[in-house]
């Protein structure tokens, strides 16, 4: 995706918890309660004069799920989550 967003900020796109095992067995909704959501960087802003920017493009992050905004981008109809860098837990 191309663009440009606020420095500091993120926008990705969330990785859905699996539902079914390796053997193939479904796992049902009920169980499957995380309290941090993991997703995929599709864009990044810049750095500032004060603070870097620490995360990459095509980098996976694990974040709360009270820190974001969830939109739907009007062309390409996907469902994107529009971060801070700060609210970022983990980056792998």
């Amino acid at each position: 995706m191309q663009g440009k967003i606020l420095p500091l900020y993120v926008l990705a796109k969330e990785i859905k918890p699996k539902t079914t095992t390796e053997s193939g067995l479904l796992i049902p909704t009920s169980v499957i309660k995380s309290p941090t959501i993991t997703a995929e960087v599709v864009l990044t802003g810049d750095s500032t004069p004060t603070e870097d920017m620490k995360i990459s493009i095509g980098d996976k992050i694990l974040f709360s799920p009270n820190v974001f905004r969830k939109f739907v981008h009007p062309l390409d109809k996907i469902e994107y989550l529009l971060l801070h860098q700060k609210d970022v837990l983990l980056i792998w």
